[in-house]
């Protein structure tokens, strides 16, 4: 199994004594998720009671199982919500241009034999899935993080996840699947677009090249490919989802 680290081209000065490992520093669920989670919660018997109140006990117990279900399809349909992300500091805005700069990150991420965009999100999140859901040396169940990233580099997509905060190189298990790497990433900057709607090659590249019209216009150099950021399961209605592209700034 094969796991990348980036190292730095001459040693440190002794001074600064030992590095500490990489380790993906989280960004916390708002506070906004989890008071929309108890207000939610909250509309349950309160729906049970005004039903009640306005009609019988039939009635009130019917209202509050509605509000319960609308609940859980909110829930299902927003879990980006209660998942972690990688942290990021905001450089400024442009527009609808957001530049941030990552920190360090520990990262999965697996080269796919797919030739076309909507075949390597299929291919590249089942095989990502697979390792964080157990297939790996110690069985062990990883912390799902968003985004998931995809790019196409030198004509072979990739798909990558940020491993959990907290969590090193060395603590992490090996993938069963030796086509899943673990590495370290440096810090990057990214100059990001934010759109809604399908995770479709149209879709995407519309905005992919929107966000290149953009960041030559701000006279910003790139580096590398864009990235397809996505946030959402394909079970999230496509006008709800989150999805960004970034391209990376030096």
């Amino acid at each position: 199994m094969e796991r990348t680290q980036f190292h730095s081209p001459s040693p440190l000065p002794s001074i600064f004594g030992r590095l500490p490992p990489v380790t993906t520093p989280g960004q916390p669920i708002t506070g906004q998720h989890r008071e929309s989670l108890r207000a939610g919660l909250l509309t349950i018997p309160l729906a049970g009671v005004v039903g009640w109140a306005l009609g019988s006990r039939r009635t009130g117990l019917a209202a509050g199982g509605l509000a319960a279900l609308a609940l859980g399809a909110l829930r299902w349909q927003m879990s980006r919500w209660f998942c972690e992300s990688p942290a990021y500091t905001v450089d400024g805005r442009i527009g609808d241009i957001e530049l941030r700069t990552y920190p360090s990150i520990v990262e999965a991420r697996a080269e796919l034999e797919s030739h076309s965009l909507e075949e390597a999100l299929n291919l590249g999140f089942s095989r990502l899935a697979c390792y964080v859901f157990g297939a790996n040396t110690t069985d062990e169940d990883i912390t799902m993080t968003t985004p998931v990233l995809t790019s196409l580099q030198d004509g072979m997509y990739m798909m990558s996840i940020a491993m959990p905060p907290g969590r090193t190189l060395p603590s992490l298990p090996e993938p069963d699947d030796p086509r899943v790497v673990l590495r370290e990433v440096p810090v990057r900057r990214f100059a990001v677009l934010r759109f809604a709607g399908r995770f479709s090659h149209e879709n995407v590249s519309q905005h992919e090249r929107r966000l290149l019209r953009e960041v030559v216009d701000l006279g910003l150099v790139t580096r590398g490919s864009a990235r397809f950021a996505m946030y959402d399961s394909p079970a999230t209605l496509p006008v709800l989802r989150r999805n960004e592209v970034w391209l990376e700034i030096v």
